[in-house]
C-alpha cells in the first residue's frame, strides 16, 4: 500500500509519518516535494532544515512547532545566522524574526508565560576576559523582551536567561552571568509572546564597568590616593558579613579598608549615597584568634591584612553590645561631621557594602559619544524624533547650570526658520531626561526644563541654539526621545478634558503610573487643550478615594484648559478599568493610555454634570482590545455614531481618526466622535458594545463660542430690535437662544444679560 502513494498525496503520507519517523522513501519524497517550506518559512537556514527534516519530516511537510524547535536545538542549529558583536552595544530588530526557542526544562526566564523566546534574533559574542557580565535590554527596547545566553549551540549549554529585569520599564530584561574569556558565546534576544516584536539596543558590560556606570569613585594617585576604585554595593536579603566579604572576593575586590583619614572620608561619602536607614559593611573585623584580641577594642584588622593604624570609632564604640555580645564586624556611617565606625554582628541586617578594587579592577567607561561636549553638537532637524543614548557620555563640567543637576549629557543644535516659541521635549521610552537650551554664540541660557522633560523657549529666526540633554538623577539606562517643534496653538482653553488612566487590575490600583497631564495641547485636531483630569478606578466613588490617596484626580471640580477648577463632576461605573502598556512620547498618545472596559456590560455611560458652558461640543475617545471591533456612541440620547476600533501598537498610537458613520455597515476604523451644538448643564455620553471589550478612553466638553448669540439681527448690538424679535417668537423656536427648542423666560434672561454692544 505504501508503494502506491502519489507524490501529491501528502496528507496520507503525514498520517503514517506520525508513526514512522524514518526515511521511508514515499514520505521522504513527499517532504521533499513541499520544498521544506514549513521549516524555511519559519526563517531557519536551509542546511539546518535539511538536518531537522531528516529526523522529523513533519517539521517540513506539516508545520513548525515546539518539537521541531527542540530538534533544532539538539543538532546545534539555533545559532545559525548569528550577528557578531564587536562592541558593548548592538542594535536589536526582531520585527522580521520568525524563529522561537523553547527553553522548557533548560532555563526558566521568569514566573510569567511559557519558557520560550519568541521571534528571536541571535548574536555571537566572545568576551575578552573571564568574569561576570551584564547583558541588558533594560529600558533600551520598545517591546517585552527575553534574553538567554548559550556557551554553544547545543541545549545543555544554556548559561542563563531572563524575562523581566528588576526595575526595568516595559518588561525589558537584565541577565548577569559568569563567562569564560576568549570563548564564543551566543546571545538570544526574543519576545515574551508572538506579539512581542520590536527594536532596541542590547548592552553588554562587565560587572566592573557596570559598577563604574553606577557611581564608582577612583582615588587618584595625583590626589594623594592609591589609584583604587571604591563602589557602593547593594547586598541581598539575609546576607551576613562573611557572605559579603566572599562576594567581594569573587568579584575581584575586597571590602573597603580605611587606612587614612582621606580614604575614610571617601568611603564615608559612598556610604552616604546608600541613603537613610542603611547598614553598610566595610572591611573591618575582629580577629578572635589574635594575640591582641580583647573585648571590645582588641584584635581589630582590615581584610587586606593590615592592622588598624588609623581609627574613626563613633563615641562609645566598639562596645560589643547586643544581646549576644558578638559584635565582631565593622560598620560605617557618615554625616556632616565625618565618617564613623561601629561594631556589629555577623548576621546584622546588612543592606550595603563598600567594595574596593585594585588599580586595574575597574576599566574606564565606554568611549564618549562624538557630541559629548558643546564644541561638537549634532544638528537636529526640527519636527523629527531623535532617540538619545546616554551610555558613555560624561558630565560636562563647564556648562552653565539652571538650578537642577544634569548628568551624562550630550549636545545638539538647531536653527529655527522663524521668530516663534518652540518646545523641546526629552520624554519617553521609560526615561525622561532634562534639557537646557543656550544661545550658541553667547552661551547664555534661554530655556531650562529644571528637572522636567520639556521646556519652551522664544527663539529668533536664523540664530543657532544649543540643547544639552542629560539625566536629572544620575541614571542612564534608557533611550529618551529628543523632539524640537514649534509650540502648537492651543485650540481651546475653554474645555473640560478627562482621560481614564485605568489600572492593571479591575481596581485600578496601579493607575498612578499612568497619570499624565498634557504638556502641549492634547486631543483631536482643532480640539486639543491643556490640563487633562486623570481619573483612576472603576467608578466615581473609587476615583475619589484614589485621588485622596494621591493616585489620579478627583471626579469633581474638573479642571478647564486654563487649569482652573470648574463646578463640573462626572459619574460612571464599570467592571474593569485597564491600562495600556505603552510609552508614547506625545501627550495625545499619553492621554490615551487607559480606558474603561465594557467587559460584562452592553454599554458604558459617563455623565458630566454642572457644565458651565451655554453651548458646547462633546468629543468622545474610544478604543478596543483588538482592531475592528464594532461599537457606537451617542450623547444625550442622540442618534448613534458607529465605528470600528483601531489597533493598539506597542509603542506609539496611530493618529486619531474621527468616526462619522451613521450605520453599522458603513463603520470604519476610528478613535473619536464629535457631537456639536449641545446645551444644558448635563451631558450623558454612552458607548455601546456591539463587539466585546470596547473601551471609553476619555472625553472633552469644549465650549462653542458664538459671539453675541443674542444679536438676532446681526447689527453688532443687543438692543430693542432683538428684544422685539425674541418676544415675537415667544413659544416657538424663532428666539431660542439656549437650544431647548422654545423661546421662553430663559432666553429672555440671557438676552438681557447680553444687553449692549457686542464684545
Amino acid at each position: 500500500m505504501l508503494s502506491s502513494i502519489r507524490f501529491d498525496d501528502c496528507a496520507f503520507a503525514r498520517f503514517f509519518a506520525v508513526m514512522l519517523v524514518s526515511c521511508l522513501s514515499p514520505i521522504a519524497i513527499c517532504a521533499k516535494a513541499t520544498a521544506q517550506n514549513a521549516c524555511t518559512a519559519a526563517g531557519i537556514d536551509a542546511n539546518c532544515c535539511a538536518q531537522v527534516c531528516a529526523i522529523n519530516p513533519l517539521c517540513c511537510s506539516t508545520a513548525w512547532d515546539a518539537n521541531c524547535g527542540a530538534t533544532l536545538v539538539s543538532i546545534g542549529c539555533i545559532c545559525n545566522g548569528a550577528i557578531p558583536i564587536n562592541s558593548h552595544t548592538v542594535a536589536i530588530d526582531t520585527t522580521t524574526a520568525t524563529r522561537d526557542l523553547n527553553l522548557a526544562g533548560l532555563c526558566d526566564p521568569g514566573p510569567f508565560g511559557d519558557d520560550t523566546l519568541h521571534n528571536y534574533t541571535v548574536f555571537s559574542w566572545t568576551p575578552p576576559d573571564s568574569g561576570r557580565y551584564t547583558l541588558s535590554t533594560c529600558g533600551l527596547a520598545n517591546f517585552d523582551t527575553r534574553i538567554a545566553l548559550l556557551a554553544g549551540c547545543a541545549s545543555p549549554t544554556v548559561l542563563g536567561c531572563n524575562d523581566d529585569g528588576d526595575g526595568c520599564s516595559a518588561f525589558t530584561s537584565i541577565l548577569s552571568v559568569d563567562v569564560i574569556g576568549g570563548h564564543q558565546h551566543y546571545i538570544i534576544v526574543g519576545g515574551y509572546s508572538e506579539a512581542d516584536i520590536g527594536v532596541g539596543t542590547l548592552s553588554i558590560e562587565s560587572l566592573q564597568v557596570q559598577l563604574a556606570l553606577e557611581g564608582a569613585h577612583k582615588w587618584e594617585v595625583a590626589a594623594g590616593g592609591n589609584g583604587h576604585w571604591y563602589v557602593k554595593y547593594a547586598v541581598g536579603s539575609g546576607a551576613n558579613w562573611s557572605d559579603i566579604a566572599a562576594k567581594a572576593q569573587n568579584l575581584g575586590a575586597t571590602l573597603a579598608c580605611a587606612n587614612t583619614a582621606s580614604e575614610n572620608r571617601l568611603i564615608g561619602s559612598l556610604s552616604v549615597a546608600t541613603g537613610a536607614g542603611t547598614t553598610v559593611a566595610l572591611g573591618l573585623y575582629q580577629d578572635l584568634a589574635s594575640a591582641r584580641y580583647l573585648e571590645p577594642a582588641g584584635g581589630w584588622k582590615w581584610t587586606d591584612g593590615t592592622a588598624v593604624s588609623f581609627n574613626s570609632w563613633s563615641a562609645g564604640e566598639p562596645n560589643n553590645g547586643g544581646a549576644s555580645a558578638n559584635e565582631h564586624f565593622g560598620q560605617i556611617s557618615a554625616n556632616s561631621t565625618g565618617a564613623f565606625w561601629s561594631d556589629n554582628a555577623d548576621n546584622a541586617a546588612w543592606t550595603h557594602a563598600i567594595f574596593e578594587f585594585g588599580p586595574k579592577g575597574l576599566p574606564q567607561p565606554a568611549t564618549p559619544p562624538s557630541n559629548d561636549e558643546s564644541s561638537a553638537p549634532i544638528a537636529l532637524e526640527i519636527g523629527q524624533f531623535n532617540v538619545v543614548s546616554l551610555v558613555g557620555a560624561t558630565s560636562s563640567a563647564d556648562a552653565l547650570g539652571c538650578g537642577a543637576p544634569l548628568f551624562y549629557d550630550r549636545w545638539y543644535s538647531f536653527t529655527p526658520p522663524n521668530n516663534a516659541s518652540y518646545d523641546i521635549a526629552a520624554c519617553g521610552n521609560g526615561f525622561d531626561a532634562s534639557v537646557v537650551v543656550y544661545n550658541q554664540a553667547t552661551r547664555s541660557v534661554v530655556g531650562c526644563s529644571a528637572g522636567q522633560c520639556t521646556t519652551s523657549v522664544s527663539v529668533v529666526a536664523g540664530t543657532s541654539y544649543l540643547i544639552r540633554i542629560g539625566s536629572p538623577d544620575g541614571t542612564r539606562i534608557g533611550l529618551p526621545t529628543l523632539f524640537v517643534y514649534q509650540t502648537p496653538v492651543v485650540a481651546s482653553r475653554d474645555a473640560i478634558s478627562v482621560n481614564f488612566v485605568g489600572g492593571a487590575s479591575d481596581n485600578g490600583s496601579d493607575g498612578d503610573f499612568c497619570v499624565d497631564t498634557a504638556i502641549f495641547p492634547a486631543g483631536a485636531d482643532g480640539l486639543g487643550t491643556l490640563h487633562w483630569t486623570n481619573i483612576v478606578g472603576p467608578n466615581s466613588t473609587a476615583a475619589a478615594a484614589y485621588a485622596t490617596a494621591g493616585k489620579g484626580d478627583a471626579p469633581t471640580a474638573l479642571l478647564d484648559g486654563h487649569g482652573l477648577a470648574t463646578t463640573t463632576a462626572i459619574n460612571f461605573a464599570v467592571n474593569n478599568p485597564w491600562r495600556i502598556v505603552s510609552y508614547p512620547t506625545d501627550d495625545t498618545g499619553r492621554m490615551r493610555r487607559g480606558y474603561l472596559d465594557s467587559n460584562g456590560l452592553t454599554s458604558i455611560t459617563v455623565s458630566a454634570s454642572a457644565i458651565p458652558y451655554q453651548r458646547y461640543s462633546a468629543v468622545v475617545y474610544f478604543v478596543g482590545e483588538t482592531a475592528d471591533r464594532l461599537g457606537s456612541v451617542s450623547v444625550n440620547a442622540s442618534a448613534p455614531i458607529y465605528f470600528k476600533t483601531d489597533s493598539i501598537p506597542g509603542g506609539v498610537f496611530n493618529p486619531l481618526v474621527r468616526a462619522t458613520a451613521t450605520s453599522a455597515p458603513t463603520a470604519t476604523r476610528a478613535s473619536f466622535a464629535v457631537f456639536t451644538g449641545l446645551t444644558g448643564s448635563t451631558c450623558a455620553m454612552r458607548l455601546f458594545e456591539n463587539g466585546p471589550n470596547l473601551g471609553f478612553q476619555g472625553f472633552q466638553i469644549v465650549q462653542e463660542t458664538t459671539p453675541c448669540l443674542a444679536d438676532l439681527n446681526a447689527d453688532a448690538r443687543v438692543n430693542a430690535q432683538d428684544l422685539a424679535t425674541l418676544l415675537g417668537g415667544w413659544g416657538t423656536t424663532a428666539g431660542d437662544l439656549n437650544g431647548d427648542a422654545t423661546t421662553n423666560a430663559l432666553d429672555l434672561a440671557f438676552m438681557l444679560s447680553s444687553w449692549g454692544a457686542c464684545p
